[in-house]
């Protein structure tokens, strides 16, 4: 999608490669390339011990019968679904109070809000889903699935039925989760010393092993998986490969602390990390090119955005990284903001410009931002700091999902002001 008029007036021209669009598993991460053959990732079969109940849900989507049981609500209604009603595809009548006793699981499904300012439209809240005991590390909702798996720290991947809002299985990993991210037919998790795949269409299950540490963020671009870890090394992986064998490309050092955030645009690869920098990498050779160290703290969320580059950090700051007529990034722009910031997350409003949403360190609140202005358009709010925010990849409405340190997670749709019905979601 080409970048806006006014967006290039503002942050000026940016450079002539590839055409990229707004990708939500953006995040940066910079490669250096160490021993092109030096060990094989392999995929253990069946590395994920799971009950039978697990597999059958890996298998192709299909529509779950309504069993009747209290344990979890449909998105976005109080009540049981029938079992063909859709994600968001509810009637206001439909979603009314019902009160329970605090800790039953899922919470009570309040009036859908609108969390709104400045008459720019925002998000109509569907629901609250309950069950994870610490912070949500990663959100997943396969393409043609009605499947919504997340993941925390608490060591479990629990999965969403998409039609009665009910949790139909809970999968134990064995240690804490890292991230999880979604590719086509594939759901990918990390754990401490490997990342754990599944194909929810055929079943499949790999295990590819060679990390020392916490898998902490993730991302995949033409066929490559890269992980970012807790040393300081992003990992890169042949993906998927066409024996059961997945083949460790690549280890690329440079950061000295956790690489929490991967991002990709059309040649680069982006990563951010503790260590307060940006590292920019070539996805032809898997060499870092450049360093990027204006941030004063850790840097916690990349985002390619366009012909544009978006990182937030702790040190309160939102920047914009531009190409320049040499190739590399300088920084075009700095947002402030009161607090440090955890995510960034961006959607497009069709017809409109872009919406950035931050998620606000040691805050219960996501700001709603406008682009390429900055103007804040409302807010989210959750219960305790806000982990990772994640968009549908599919279906007639556009869910938003947003998993909290407290491991709430909840599921918002997108309801801009003045349209009858829900905009579709993005490709």
């Amino acid at each position: 999608m080409p970048i806006s008029s006014s967006l290039s007036a503002r942050l000026g021209p940016g450079p002539a490669p590839a055409r990229a669009r707004w990708s939500p598993y953006a995040r940066p991460s910079e490669p250096r390339r160490s021993g092109a053959g030096s060990g094989c990732a392999k995929a253990s079969r069946p590395p994920l011990r799971l009950e039978p109940a697990t597999a059958r849900l890996l298998g192709p989507a299909r529509r779950a019968e309504s069993r009747g049981s209290s344990r979890g609500a449909a998105f976005g209604t109080a009540a049981p679904t029938p079992a063909r009603r859709r994600l968001g595809d509810l009637k206001k009548s439909d979603r009314k109070t019902d009160p329970k006793p605090a800790g039953t699981n899922p919470e009570p499904i309040q009036e859908p809000r609108v969390e709104e300012s400045r008459g720019c439209g925002g998000f109509a809240f569907l629901c609250a889903l309950a069950g994870h005991k610490e912070a949500i590390t990663g959100i997943s909702m396969p393409m043609g699935s009605d499947k919504l798996y997340s993941g925390s720290a608490d060591g479990s991947v629990r999965v969403w039925d998409g039609n009665s809002g009910k949790c139909v299985d809970v999968i134990k990993m064995g240690g804490k989760i890292g991230c999880m991210i979604t590719h086509d037919k594939w759901v990918f998790v990390g754990i401490s010393k490997s990342v754990e795949a599944w194909n929810i269409q055929t079943g499949m299950k790999l295990s590819l092993q060679g990390p020392s540490g916490l898998v902490c963020s993730m991302t995949i671009k033409d066929e490559m998986l890269f992980a970012g870890m807790a040393d300081g090394r992003i990992m890169a992986w042949k993906f998927p490969a066409k024996e059961i064998n997945s083949e460790l490309v690549a280890i690329l050092a440079g950061h000295d602390r956790h690489v929490i955030s991967l991002a990709v645009s059309a040649t680069r690869l982006y990563s951010g990390s503790l260590d307060k920098t940006i590292r920019v990498w070539d996805l032809k050779n898997l060499q870092c090119v450049q360093t990027l160290s204006e941030h004063k703290a850790a840097v916690t969320s990349v985002l390619c955005w366009d012909q544009k580059l978006l990182s937030c950090s702790l040190d309160k700051t939102v920047k914009v990284w531009a190409a320049s007529e040499s190739g590399s990034l300088q920084l075009m722009h700095t947002h402030s903001e009161e607090h440090g910031l955890r995510t960034l997350f961006g959607m497009h409003r069709p017809g409109k410009t872009p919406v950035l949403l931050c998620s606000l360190h040691k805050s219960s609140r996501v700001r709603l931002l406008d682009l390429p202005s900055f103007e804040e358009m409302g807010t989210l709010s959750s219960k305790t700091e806000v982990k990772t925010i994640e968009l549908s990849q599919g279906g007639p409405s556009r869910l938003l999902f947003t998993g909290d340190g407290a491991g709430e997670l909840k599921v918002w749709m997108w309801a801009p002001q003045g349209e009858e019905s829900p905009t579709p979601a993005l490709p």
